[in-house]
């Protein structure tokens, strides 16, 4: 294939040493990866969802699962200069660190001569955008729900440093066709780091959703609210703030920042509505943050909880019972919660999760934890909620993300079925031997060649159990089917 795009993706600085086995850090993003066999091998392409400047997106089936996915195809001769090629590379980057239940998630890539192959959910509501022209506009109350979830999603973002950078309904999916509202956010082919010194203007998107200081060459999360108060506007009323017959008509409306909203329809929209417009389509240095939106008055008459309070405490119970297996068991349950779990399987568990999280953030702190304790089973001492998220938090950043809270609860049984596991296994199986070695499991961590040999050797020791110094699929399965309970 000779040197290809994602050659500069697989780079050094990605490597961590390790020289203990507790600073060995567990998330979804370790598996969403490159995967060396063809596309057309792995997945069956079907009908098409939408097309754009590099390719298009279409449905696909898992040939061995049958899972339906999403795939976006980008044709690598329309990405002609450096740039479009560091904008795809940066786009997996962020894509592989996002674990939200509200971010399309994503499971991995291929690339061969001419094209590369982003694999994704598969959302079967469509576009936000074409639900809005379907209804004309939402009743506030499905509206706040959907604002909520995109606050939420544009929240965890900026929290983690990253600056979407394309908000809108077109960039926004419903995840069924009927029932629950619940959204994800898409396309992440504009998005920046907010660390960035030069940042540029996204080439995408109609010129209504992009912020006044974006004209002027400023960038940052604030731009990213404008967005989401255009969004806003638009699910209220169904048609945008700013109206001209060309771009230059409306950046000019757009600079004045004033937003009208009068006539009929308005007459019947809250004040609480209109202010946290007014809050979000205005200047930069009043603009709220997405942390501060989501504590907006608006939210607290127009969202209640469907969640029934049993769901809440035996989520509780489960985080308590809940021990950390062994590093290995514990990437590989990871691997098959993040990748193959259903909506089905998650979609409770998902309600239950955002309850939990108060602050909107995409993930549950220490505090919430309490808290949640406090209000469903009682009190509860801090050095056991220490001890909960101890158990819990793979990752080490102090919270029990959207795949941890997951893994605490999912019928874990159901889910580590032998095909499963025999998919997780090729993961591990990095040159296809049919067994795993010490080199292939530090591989698969990011560890690099400097760290403790040692470790692996460990993990490789313990459950080798006919002793040749490696793992095969026999011993994986024994290894992940020991003792369900115990976790």
């Amino acid at each position: 294939m000779g040197c290809t795009i994602t050659t500069k993706y697989r780079k050094k600085s990605e490597e961590i040493f390790i020289s203990n086995i507790n600073e060995i850090k567990i998330d979804p993003g370790l598996f969403v990866n490159e995967n060396k066999k063809k596309f057309q091998d792995v997945y069956r392409a079907a009908q098409s969802l939408s097309t754009g400047i590099y390719g298009e997106v279409k449905t696909c089936f898992h040939r061995e699962t049958g899972q339906k996915r999403a795939v976006k195809i980008l044709k690598k001769d329309l990405m002609r200069s450096e740039l479009e090629k560091t904008f795809l590379l940066k786009e997996i980057s962020i894509l592989k660190s996002l674990d939200h239940p509200n971010i399309i998630r994503t499971y991995e890539f291929f690339e061969d001569l001419k094209h590369m192959y982003l694999i994704m959910e598969y959302c079967s509501g469509g576009e936000l955008f074409t639900e809005i022209l379907k209804r004309q506009n939402f009743c506030e109350g499905d509206a706040a729900k959907i604002f909520f979830q995109i606050l939420s999603a544009v929240s965890y973002l900026h929290s983690n440093g990253v600056i979407h950078g394309d908000l809108s309904p077109k960039n926004i999916l419903l995840e069924e066709k009927k029932g629950s509202l619940s959204i994800k956010v898409i396309d992440f082919g504009s998005a920046m780091l907010s660390s960035e010194k030069n940042k540029k203007l996204p080439k995408n998107g109609k010129a209504y959703y992009l912020a006044p200081e974006v004209y002027d060459g400023i960038y940052n999360d604030k731009s990213d609210m404008w967005s989401c108060g255009i969004i806003l506007y638009i699910l209220l009323c169904g048609h945008p703030p700013f109206d001209g017959e060309n771009d230059e008509q409306i950046i000019s409306l757009v600079k004045r920042s004033r937003v009208q909203m009068e006539g009929r329809i308005w007459e019947k929209i809250s004040s609480s509505a209109k202010d946290f417009i007014e809050k979000l389509i205005c200047g930069p240095s009043s603009r709220l943050t997405a942390q501060n939106a989501l504590k907006h008055m608006w939210f607290d008459t127009k969202i209640k909880s469907a969640i029934e309070k049993y769901h809440i405490i035996e989520a509780m119970q489960n985080l308590r019972e809940f021990h950390a297996p062994n590093i290995l068991k514990d990437a590989i349950i990871t691997f098959v919660t993040s990748q193959y779990a259903s909506l089905k399987e998650t979609k409770e568990l998902r309600e239950v999760f955002l309850s939990l999280d108060k602050d909107g953030d995409g993930k549950i702190s220490k505090e919430e934890l309490l808290e949640a304790f406090k209000n469903t089973i009682g009190e509860i001492e801090e050095i056991e909620i220490e001890r909960i998220m101890g158990e819990i938090d793979s990752d080490n950043n102090g919270f029990i993300d959207y795949t941890e809270f997951l893994k605490a609860n999912i019928d874990t049984k159901k889910l580590l079925s032998d095909q499963n596991l025999k998919l997780a296994f090729s993961i591990f199986d990095t040159d296809g031997s049919g067994k795993i070695s010490a080199e292939e499991i530090k591989k698969v961590f990011l560890c690099d060649q400097s760290s403790d040999e040692n470790i692996w050797k460990e993990i490789i020791k313990s459950l080798d159990v006919n002793g040749d110094g490696e793992i095969d699929l026999e011993e994986f399965k024994a290894l992940v089917k020991l003792n369900y309970n115990s976790m």
